[in-house]
């Protein structure tokens, strides 16, 4: 029987392309007035990976990006903010009702922050009606506990916004939906042989810049749906002590960017000694990223064979993907008892 999470996971492309569709580029680059001096990105669990993407992607763009966990911005009186007059709060919650994220929020505007932006699946959530910029992607809501679609559909968007305040040519996001129907065609028989190899009982994702909160989330996934130890890493961090982990059990997974290919492969040539099963996402095979593509587009793409790793694996293990152990798909707390 097919699961939630599978249809949700094969559904991206003509999500994506709805959520491309419903934009209003003429909001991306309001929300980032000249008093602007700093963005605070924030989110929890998957959503707190996917800040570090966007934190990464806007550094990219030339802002004083920094991401933060929602919980690390609650009750305390900030340092982190050095000018909260000067700093927009980018809130990014899947539901827009995460406890936490609300209490980010509500703990940024007693301190004098400037603005908030959300990026959400639910335009008429808590959050968003917080907010004074929100952009959405409803057609992303889903029905199962771990984020697949949501996450990628949010990390378009904001790699939208990246990109106007770069200047880029915002057209190239409408080659995400067709270059996501193929990398799902052409990695899922090359994903569910590494998922079913019994001899792998360890993952390690890899990824620098703006793939290091793809290659955390990737991990994440992992861990969810099919219960299996995985890391996350910088990828050159991975030399300086990691790397100890290697052996004939275990597996590279190597989000490669254009930008630092060089680098980022001579890691791998380094691991290849000790028997470890390395895989690539980027360059030449099942799962290369089209190289027209700009790197402040791409990120959402790199996370799908991730995605259809972790969903291989828990059916190859008898597992429920749609409901991970011990987890709900949202998050709310008692907030009185929280801050007390």
């Amino acid at each position: 029987m097919t699961t939630h999470t599978e249809r949700e996971i094969l559904s991206q492309p003509e999500v994506w392309q709805q959520t491309i569709d419903g934009l209003d580029p003429m909001t991306f680059t309001s929300a980032f007035d000249a008093d602007i001096t700093d963005v605070l990105v924030t989110g929890c669990g998957s959503t707190y990976y996917l800040a570090m993407s966007v934190a990464a992607l806007l550094r990219d763009a030339g802002l004083r990006a920094l991401a933060l966990p929602a919980s690390e911005l609650i009750d305390q009186a900030d340092p982190k903010l050095v000018n909260p007059r000067g700093t927009l709060l980018l809130a990014i919650s899947r539901s827009g009702t995460t406890t936490e994220t609300m209490m980010a929020v509500e703990h940024f505007r007693s301190i004098g922050g400037k603005s908030v932006a959300a990026i959400t699946c639910y335009p008429g959530s808590t959050l968003a009606d917080a907010a004074d910029v929100v952009w959405a992607a409803p057609a992303a809501a889903e029905q199962s506990v771990a984020q697949t679609r949501s996450f990628s559909s949010m990390q378009v968007i904001a790699s939208a916004v990246a990109g106007a305040l770069r200047g880029g040519d915002l057209g190239a996001l409408h080659a995400l939906p067709a270059a996501a129907s193929d990398i799902l065609l052409r990695s899922r028989p090359f994903m569910t042989s590494l998922a079913s190899d019994g001899a792998t009982d360890s993952f390690f994702f890899l990824g620098s810049g703006a793939l290091y909160g793809i290659a955390s989330e990737g991990m994440l996934k992992l861990k969810e749906m099919s219960l299996t130890p995985s890391e996350a890493y910088h990828s050159m961090e991975f030399r300086h002590g990691p790397m100890s982990m290697c052996d004939e059990r275990a597996a590279v997974v190597a989000l490669v960017s254009p930008q630092r290919a060089s680098l980022e492969e001579a890691v791998l040539r380094d691991i290849e000694p000790f028997g470890t099963r390395l895989v690539t996402v980027g360059t030449e095979g099942h799962h290369q990223i089209p190289a027209d593509i700009p790197s402040w587009a791409s990120p959402a793409l790199y996370l799908l064979p991730l995605q259809l790793l972790a969903l291989e694996r828990a059916l190859g293990k008898g597992l429920d993907p749609d409901n991970p152990r011990h987890l709900t798909a949202v998050i709310q707390l008692d907030a009185s008892n929280e801050a007390s």
